[in-house]
C-alpha cells in the first residue's frame, strides 16, 4: 500500500523522555536512452537538467528529523540530481506550542505542488508534473526561507491541518534568481516577498488526502542597460493556486489528480531622468499543469503506475510606441504546450534494493510570434529510463 507524505507535527514529548532522529535517505543512478537521441530542452524529456546532461548520472536525496526539544523538530530535505541539481528543499525548526499549534521557522516549503521526490515508494524514475522536474519552472512553487504557523485538529474522520506563511527567496542568497519564469538575463532582483496559505485534510480510514495551497508574489528588479539601451526596473506580482486530491478506488488502486494555476503580471518602469516614458510596457503570463497518476500495487514488492500531464505557458506583451503616442499589445504572442504519458514498474528487492523501469513520451506545440517565418511548430520525444535505487 502506499505510504503518504504528510507534514508531521513536532511531537510534545514527556519531560524526561529521550532525544530521537529519524531518517529517510536514498541513492542511486539512473540511464535513459532517448529519441531524438538529442532532444530539445523545451520537450521537457530529461535533457532538460540543470547539470551537464549524461545518459547515465547518479543521485540522492535525505529526508531527516531530530527531536532536540520535547517541543521541537529539526527537519532536513536535501537532493542532488542532474534535472535539478544540488538543492536545499527544507532545514527547518518545528516548534510545537500544543498538539493542535506551532510554527516552523527556516527553509520551508510553499506547498503549491505535491512532488514525489522524497518518497519511499515513489514507481517514477523522472516525475511527470513540471513543477516537480524542471528547475526554471519548479522555483516559483518550491520554498525558501520563511516561516509559517500552523494549527492542526480532528474533524470527523479526517485530520485537517492548515499552514499560513511569508517566504523571503532572496534571504541569505537561497535564490536569487527566480523571477516567476520571466527572467532578464542582465538584471539584479532586489525585492522577491511571498506570503501563502495550505490547507489539508486525511481520511484516517480510507486514507484519502486533500489539499490546497495559495501563493501571492510581490517581486522587483533593476535591469542594467547596454551601450544601445537604458537601465529599466520590473515590478510585477503574482498569484498561485494549487489542488490536489488522492484516493483508492480499491485496496490496491489509487488515483492522484493535481492541477495548479500560476498567473503573473508585470510593468517596466523607465528610471528617473530617462526619455522614455515612464511605463513602457509589461509581461503577461499565465502557466498551467495537470497531473492524473494511477498507482496498481500488484504484489508487496511490485507497483504499476500510469500518468499524463499537461503544461501550458501563455505570454502576452506591451510595450510603448515611443517615439509616437499609445502602446501596442500582443496577445498570445508565445504559447507553449507540453503534453506528457508515461507508464513505469517499480520492484522492491531485498536490503533496500529496488529498481525501476519508465517509458515517457513527450509533445510539444509552440506558437512564438517573435520568429516571422514559421511561429507554429511541434516535436515529440520518446525516454526509457531504467534506475537503481537503494534506502537506508
Amino acid at each position: 500500500m502506499c505510504v503518504f507524505a504528510a507534514d508531521v507535527p513536532a511531537k510534545v514529548l514527556d519531560e524526561d523522555a529521550d532525544l530521537f532522529s529519524t531518517h529517510v535517505a536514498q541513492l542511486g543512478v539512473d540511464a535513459w536512452r532517448l529519441s531524438p537521441k538529442t532532444p530539445e530542452t523545451l520537450l521537457m524529456l530529461p535533457t532538460n537538467s540543470e547539470w551537464h546532461y549524461k545518459s547515465v548520472s547518479p543521485w540522492l536525496t535525505f529526508d531527516g528529523q531530530m527531536t532536540v526539544h520535547r517541543n521541537a523538530v529539526l527537519s532536513l530535505k536535501v537532493r542532488a540530481d542532474q534535472a535539478m541539481g544540488t538543492h536545499v528543499d527544507e532545514m527547518s525548526l518545528d516548534w510545537s506550542l500544543s498538539p493542535s499549534l506551532g510554527f516552523k521557522a527556516g527553509v520551508v516549503g510553499y506547498k503549491t505542488s505535491w512532488c514525489r521526490t522524497y518518497d519511499v515508494d515513489s514507481p517514477w524514475v523522472r516525475e511527470n508534473d513540471p513543477f516537480c522536474m524542471v528547475k526554471t519552472t519548479s522555483d516559483a512553487s518550491g520554498g525558501a526561507p520563511g516561516l509559517q504557523v500552523y494549527a492542526n485538529a480532528p474533524i470527523g474522520n479526517y485530520r485537517v491541518q492548515g499552514a499560513a506563511g511569508i517566504y523571503r527567496p532572496l534571504l541569505l542568497n537561497y535564490n536569487t534568481t527566480e523571477f516567476s519564469n520571466v527572467p532578464y538575463p542582465n538584471a539584479r532582483i532586489d525585492r522577491n516577498n511571498k506570503k501563502g496559505l495550505s490547507i489539508s485534510a486525511q481520511n484516517l480510514e480510507t486514507a484519502t488526502e486533500f489539499r490546497l495551497g495559495l501563493l501571492s508574489a510581490d517581486q522587483s528588479e533593476h535591469v542594467f542597460g547596454s551601450w544601445n539601451t537604458e537601465p529599466f526596473r520590473v515590478h510585477q506580482t503574482y498569484n498561485m493556486v494549487f489542488v490536489g486530491a488522492a484516493f483508492y478506488l480499491s485496496p490496491q488502486v489509487q488515483v492522484r489528480v493535481q492541477t495548479l494555476r500560476h498567473d503573473m503580471l508585470s510593468n517596466n518602469r523607465s528610471v528617473p531622468g530617462s526619455v522614455w516614458p515612464s511605463y513602457l510596457g509589461g509581461v503577461d503570463l499565465a502557466r498551467r499543469s495537470d497531473v492524473v497518476e494511477i498507482n496498481y500495487w500488484h504484489s508487496s514488492q511490485d507497483v504499476f503506475a500510469f500518468a499524463v500531464s499537461r503544461y501550458t505557458y501563455d505570454n502576452s506583451y506591451t510595450v510603448t510606441n515611443y517615439p509616437d503616442p499609445g502602446y501596442v499589445t500582443d496577445r498570445n504572442y508565445y504559447v507553449y504546450k507540453n503534453k506528457n504519458m508515461s507508464a513505469s514498474w517499480r520492484h522492491d528487492w531485498a536490503k533496500g534494493f529496488y529498481t525501476a523501469v519508465q517509458w515517457s513520451y513527450n509533445a510539444l506545440d509552440l506558437y512564438n510570434r517573435n520568429i516571422t517565418a514559421s511561429p507554429s511548430r511541434d516535436a515529440g520525444g520518446h525516454g526509457l529510463g531504467v534506475r537503481l535505487g537503494y534506502q537506508f
